[in-house]
């Protein structure tokens, strides 16, 4: 992967639909034709096939939080990974947002990191014998 370049195709979009000035609900998939796998520093950067929606809740003209799910393919691992959305965000003046996804941090605390390929999994070594 580090020597060579990759050319990736896809298509993609998102639906939205608002329920009150309060509330909207989104949907959204995007498909990749080819999902490589990577090394970890290029994860990040590498866009993967995935769908879900979030209801996006505006508790005032200022904060506000979008909720929800999402599943895409871990492009370190090849699986399908399952994760929760939930972004507060501030509002800063007319067009500028501050936002804070907390979904992996929560889920991590919740229900653990076993989709993290990366986890540390100690395998404790076995007492030497000796020969007799």
């Amino acid at each position: 992967m580090q020597s060579q370049l990759i050319t990736q195709y896809g298509f993609g979009g998102t639906v939205g639909y608002d329920v009150s000035r309060a509330v909207s609900l989104h949907a959204f998939g995007y498909y990749y034709a080819s999902n490589p796998i990577v090394a970890p520093a290029f994860s990040p950067f590498m866009n993967t096939t995935a769908y879900g929606g979030y209801a996006d809740i505006r508790f005032n003209d200022r904060f506000g939080s979008n909720i929800g799910v999402r599943r895409y393919v871990n492009p370190m691992s090849g699986r399908w990974t399952t994760e929760p959305i939930v972004t507060p965000y501030f509002r800063i003046g007319k067009k500028m947002k501050l936002e804070l996804p907390i979904g992996n941090l929560l889920k991590a605390a919740i229900w653990g990191d076993q989709d993290n390929p990366l986890r540390f999994q100690p395998r404790p070594m076995t007492t030497p014998q000796q020969r007799k």
